[in-house]
C-alpha cells in the first residue's frame, strides 16, 4: 500500500554523503516517509547532521566531514598541481576519502533495514550492503549519470553529439571508474563472505533491480525521460521546503538592506572552494557597478575575510527560498539545488561551474534561454559583466517566469519520490539478487 494512507511501516536507511545539495532533497523525502509512519534513519556527514535534523528526521553521523574535505589541501591544491605522479597519488587518496568510515558505519546501520536509500556518490557502499542483506536499494540522481543517447559524461561536450558517441562515452567512463574502485570493493566483499564482483557499478545496479529516481524536472530532458521511461523515473526537483537555515545570523539586517534599494544580484558558490575570495569579491563589485546593480554574496563553505560596502553585501549561508525571490538575477556554481531554487524564483542565472553536473546545468539554462555559463576559473570583472548584461535582458526574465510556471512543484516531486520508494520495498523480492 502506497501513499499517506499506508497502514504498514518499513525501516528505511538513508545513507548520503556530499554537500547541502545532496542532503536536503533526501531529507525532505525522508521526512515525508517518516510522516507516513515508516521508520527512517538518516545517515549524513558529521558537518551536516544538524542541518539534516532540521527537516525532522533522525540523523546519525556518516562518513567524513565534507566541509573540511572541501577546504583541505588535497582538494584545493594537490589534485590541481604538481607533476603527473604527484597528481595521481593525490587522486588515489581522493578516491578513497571516507570509504573506510562509511563501511564501518554501514555495518551497524544496515542491520534490520528493509531498504537503503542513497545517492550517486555512495552507491558503491550502499549496493554492497543491500546485496549482503538482500534488501531493496534506491538511489537519487540529480542529473543524468547513466548511459544515454542525449548527454555526454564529459563536462562541456556539445549537446549535438551522436547518440552512439554518447553511449560509448558512458561505457568508457563506467569502465574507468570500475577499474579504479574494483579492488577496494572486492576486498570488502571477501571480508563479508561475498563473491567478487566482475562488472561495473551501473550494470550491477540494474541487474540487482535498484530503483534510480531522477530528482530533476523532465522539462530539461524530455527525450531522455522518454528513453528511460519507468526504469529511471523523473519526479522533478526535490528539496525546496523550508530549510533549517533561514535568515542566518550573518544575514541579520540583509532583509532591510535589500529593501533599501533596487533588487540585488545574488552570488553563491555553495561548497565550491574559492581560491582567492578577495579577488572574487573585487571582480563581483566591478562587474555589478558596470551594470548598475548591487550584489549579495553568500560565502557558502568558504571563509570570506572581506568587508561589505555599498555595492556588495557579504553574508553567510542563507535560505534560497527567502532571498532569491527578492533578487534580480542569480550567479552560482550550477549545482542542481541552486539551479532549481533560481528557477523556482523565476530568476535568470549565470552558472560559473567547477565540475560534476554543473556544466550540464549551465548548458541547460543556456538552451532554454534563461541563463549564461562559464567556468569559475574564467570569472573576472569583464567576463562577469558581459554575462550579466546578457541575463539582465528582460527577455531572460520573461522566459524564466515561463519556465518556473512549468516546473513540477517541490511537494509533488517529494510525494512522487516517496511513492516510488514505498513501491520499491513492496515489489522487492530477494529472488532478484543476482549481482555478482
Amino acid at each position: 500500500m502506497h501513499g499517506t494512507d499506508a497502514e504498514w511501516d518499513v525501516k528505511l536507511l538513508f545513507a548520503f554523503s556530499g554537500t547541502r545539495g545532496d542532503i536536503q532533497p533526501a531529507a525532505v523525502i525522508g521526512a515525508e516517509l517518516q510522516r507516513r509512519g515508516h521508520v527512517v534513519t538518516f545517515a549524513a556527514p558529521p558537518n551536516l547532521v544538524e542541518f539534516a535534523a532540521g527537516f525532522g528526521v533522525d540523523v546519525v553521523p556518516f562518513g567524513y566531514d565534507t566541509r573540511a574535505h572541501m577546504k583541505s589541501e588535497l582538494v584545493r591544491t594537490r589534485v590541481r598541481s604538481g607533476g603527473p605522479a604527484a597528481r595521481l597519488k593525490a587522486f588515489n587518496e581522493l578516491r578513497d576519502v571516507g570509504w573506510a568510515e562509511m563501511i564501518d558505519t554501514m555495518v551497524e546501520l544496515s542491520e534490520g533495514a528493509d531498504a537503503i536509500v542513497t545517492g550517486f556518490t555512495t552507491e558503491q557502499v550502499a549496493l554492497l550492503f543491500a546485496e549482503h542483506h538482500g534488501i531493496a536499494l534506491i538511489s537519487l540522481h540529480h542529473a543524468p549519470v547513466r548511459s544515454n543517447s542525449y548527454f555526454s559524461p564529459f563536462p562541456g561536450a556539445p549537446l549535438s553529439l551522436a547518440p552512439l558517441v554518447n553511449r560509448v562515452s558512458w561505457k568508457m567512463v563506467d569502465a574507468a571508474l570500475w577499474g579504479l574502485t574494483r579492488k577496494r570493493e572486492n576486498r570488502e566483499r571477501a571480508r563479508m563472505g561475498m563473491a567478487s564482483a566482475s562488472s561495473n557499478l551501473p550494470s550491477r545496479m540494474t541487474t540487482y533491480g535498484a530503483r534510480e529516481i531522477q530528482a530533476y524536472d523532465p522539462l530539461f530532458c524530455a527525450d531522455l525521460a522518454e528513453e528511460w521511461g519507468a526504469d529511471r523515473p523523473m519526479v522533478g526537483f526535490v528539496g525546496l521546503g523550508d530549510s533549517a537555515c533561514g535568515w542566518s545570523e550573518d544575514a541579520e539586517g540583509l532583509r532591510d538592506w535589500m529593501a533599501e534599494g533596487t533588487p540585488p544580484i545574488y552570488f553563491g558558490f555553495g561548497s565550491m572552494p574559492v581560491a582567492d575570495p578577495g579577488a572574487l569579491v573585487t571582480a563581483i563589485g566591478r562587474a555589478c557597478r558596470g551594470v548598475g546593480e548591487r550584489a549579495v554574496v553568500s560565502a557558502g563553505w568558504n571563509d570570506f575575510d572581506v568587508s561589505s560596502d555599498d555595492t556588495v553585501r557579504i553574508v553567510g549561508q542563507v535560505d534560497h527560498r527567502t532571498v532569491l525571490p527578492a533578487c534580480r538575477a542569480v550567479v552560482h556554481h550550477g549545482g542542481a539545488g541552486t539551479t532549481s531554487a533560481a528557477l523556482r524564483a523565476a530568476k535568470p542565472a549565470v552558472v560559473c561551474s567547477v565540475g560534476s553536473d554543473q556544466p550540464f546545468w549551465g548548458a541547460q539554462l543556456e538552451r532554454l534561454g534563461v541563463g549564461a555559463s562559464m567556468t569559475l576559473s574564467q570569472l573576472d570583472a569583464h567576463s562577469l559583466e558581459d554575462r550579466l548584461c546578457t541575463v539582465l535582458d528582460p527577455e531572460y526574465t520573461r522566459r524564466a517566469n515561463a519556465v518556473a510556471a512549468q516546473l513540477i512543484s517541490p511537494e509533488k516531486a517529494a510525494t512522487a519520490a516517496a511513492d516510488l520508494i514505498e513501491a520499491s520495498v513492496t515489489d522487492w523480492s530477494p529472488a532478484v539478487v543476482t549481482s555478482r
